[in-house]
């Protein structure tokens, strides 16, 4: 997992030094994140249907083996162009590792502890983030940063040699077929959808705030650090949570949701501990709630695990396409305090979809 994401996020943490390379701006910072994204959305499906014909683990090495050509296409890059289209070719990864990886752990752990495997397996995601921060001080200020591409192409590498196997639930063939999504997936693919246009403007634009709030370069590394820390926290430990408590488990992502929403605000303040505490509040709940939400989906699918949350994941994947592509216009017309506030709306609208999916929202299938 974290050999599929690192490609964009590392393009978020590094884009100071990646943005006076190739001469582009904020705008063309969202869009080519936007473009990864729109990769992730469209096949998206068809990666989580992959998983559940080929089985995950050969599904995941193929997926990490697109990652990895897409990270190497990033270092040899001569133009923005270029970036763009390498960064999409690292996407057809990562649209099969996302489902896959929900299909393994369906596979692979047992009910009891899905919720912390779940955790673990969206940890992947602040680890990647916090990894990308602590390239930008570390490996890019001295080497460039393309040597921090190299690292993250040999770390898929690895895990293509060291993927386990796992045998998942084989769905009988005419539902794998004909799968058609119930109204409650579609209700969380449409709440997560939007979700994910807020979260994914931290990984994207955070570094640039910071920087334009005065931040030097190795204090917004530390930042980022801290709050993936933060995050991989929260994401582990509400799935720890969650396998020991009853708990609703889209209710649970509505509260961290609007959270999340007063959050977003202060981090586009430009004061520097209003900035602070508002990004680590992002991450650790404004950010944590995609591991609660698939494993509500994982439970609520055991015959279609894969199919079921590819929607969920397209859904997320297509707001983190629109999310970044609108933020970046808004932050080179208005400003980031604007471009925030409307991540703030975004995911107040998040926690108002994912309500309705609620097992006990009254909403029919």
């Amino acid at each position: 997992m974290v050999a599929a994401i690192a490609p964009v996020h590392l393009f978020g943490a590094l884009a100071p030094d990646i943005q006076e390379q190739f001469g582009f701006g904020d705008a063309r910072q969202g869009f080519a994140v936007a473009a990864y994204f729109a990769v992730s959305a469209a096949l998206s499906s068809w990666g989580g249907a992959l998983s559940d014909r080929l089985g995950p683990s050969p599904a995941l090495r193929f997926g990490t083996a697109m990652a990895g050509i897409g990270t190497i296409g990033i270092i040899l890059a001569p133009s923005y162009a270029t970036v763009v289209m390498a960064l999409c070719v690292a996407a057809v990864g990562n649209a099969i590792n996302q489902p896959s990886n929900n299909t393994f752990i369906s596979g692979g752990v047992p009910h009891h502890r899905r919720g912390l495997a779940l955790g673990i397996k969206q940890a992947a995601i602040p680890t990647s983030t916090g990894l990308a921060g602590l390239a930008l001080p570390t490996i890019a200020v001295s080497l460039g940063w393309q040597a921090a591409y190299v690292a993250a192409a040999v770390l898929a590498g690895v895990a293509i040699i060291a993927m386990p196997h796992v045998d998942a639930p084989v769905a009988p063939p005419e539902v794998r077929v004909r799968y058609r999504p119930s109204a409650r997936v579609w209700r969380v693919a449409i709440g997560a959808a939007f979700g994910a246009a807020a979260v994914s403007n931290i990984g994207t634009f955070l570094v640039r705030t910071l920087d334009e709030a005065g931040f030097s370069r190795n204090a917004a590394g530390a930042v980022q650090v801290a709050g993936s820390l933060a995050l991989i926290t929260s994401r582990v430990g509400w799935g720890a949570l969650m396998d020991h408590r009853s708990l609703d488990r889209f209710r649970f992502a509505t509260v961290l949701l609007a959270i999340g929403a007063f959050a977003y605000p202060m981090i586009g303040t430009g004061n520097s501990v209003l900035v602070v505490c508002g990004a680590l509040l992002a991450y650790g709940c404004g950010w944590s709630w995609p591991g609660v939400v698939h494993l509500g989906t994982v439970e609520q699918n055991p015959d279609t695990t894969g199919a079921a949350s590819g929607v969920v994941q397209a859904g997320m994947f297509v707001g983190a396409m629109t999310g970044p592509a609108v933020f970046g216009v808004l932050a080179d017309v208005q400003g980031f305090g604007w471009a925030w506030m409307f991540v703030a709306s975004l995911s107040a609208a998040a926690a108002a979809l994912m309500s309705t999916a609620s097992a006990k929202s009254g909403v029919g299938e």
